[in-house]
């Protein structure tokens, strides 16, 4: 779900903005999913250069350069990147199995680990305090994404009567998911910070996929079925987006 982005190299390029030169980092990816050169802002406040195959990487810097005064603007419209630690203790809450779990944070100078509750509704992460512990909480999440998406999604294919082959929970860069026509649902470890609805959304497009293999009028139909309000999750999970791809990052 949401396009698909190859990760690349970076460079550190100076562009020209009316105030003078700025340097900014830059992601270079090459895909051949574009056919001409684009420039945007990614999630670490970088700038992705996505490169045709056959275009030059001269010219795809030259025109990153001729891009600063829309870079700079970018930039001060873009809030800076938020720890982890700092999003749960403002929103202390994360979902899965159908519900949510109250989320508590604390530190420890042993081994750190997670221990969560469905019949609570609580999950505990602890983890070290100063330096590498922003790092270790991030593994933490993932471990207990990967933990709580995957009943999830093969409870809801029974629902539906779908068949999931194999359901794997990764860090992907702009996806929140996909399915391949084998049966295998890939997810972005990140939906456990969404509001369980979206959640659920995210989930229930990707089954969708399994029937119907693109974003034809007759797979926006069949989610339709799954979702009755797939349109307004859909614009309500773009704007959580923009929050919440950014965290685990760095």
């Amino acid at each position: 779900m949401s396009a698909p982005s190859d990760r690349g190299s970076f460079e550190m390029v100076a562009v020209e903005t009316a105030g003078g030169p700025l340097l900014v980092p830059c992601e270079i990816r090459r895909s051949g999913r574009v056919r001409r050169i684009r420039l945007s802002l990614g999630a670490q406040n970088q700038a992705v250069l996505q490169v045709p195959p056959r275009a030059s990487l001269r010219d795809a810097l030259d025109f990153a350069r001729r891009q600063g005064d829309w870079l700079q603007k970018q930039l001060q419209k873009t809030p800076p990147p938020v720890t982890l630690a700092a999003h749960l203790t403002r929103i202390p809450r994360l979902s899965g199995l159908g519900g949510e779990f109250a989320v508590t944070l604390n530190f420890t100078a042993a081994r750190p680990f997670f221990v969560h509750s469905a019949k609570d509704g609580a999950v505990e992460f602890r983890y070290p305090a100063g330096e590498g512990g922003e790092g270790v909480l991030h593994q933490l999440l993932r471990g207990f994404a990967g933990e709580i998406l995957p009943p999830r999604v093969h409870e809801l294919a029974q629902v539906h009567r779908l068949r999931v082959r194999r359901v794997s929970v990764r860090d992907q860069g702009t996806r929140w998911g996909s399915c391949s026509a084998s049966g295998t649902v890939s997810l972005n470890w990140r939906l456990v910070l969404l509001p369980m609805n979206l959640h659920d959304y995210v989930v229930l497009h990707e089954l969708a996929h399994l029937t119907e293999m693109n974003h034809s009028t007759a797979y926006w139909n069949l989610l339709r079925t799954y979702d009755p309000r797939s349109e307004a999750h859909d614009r309500e999970l773009t704007r959580a987006s923009r929050v919440l791809m950014r965290l685990g990052r760095g």
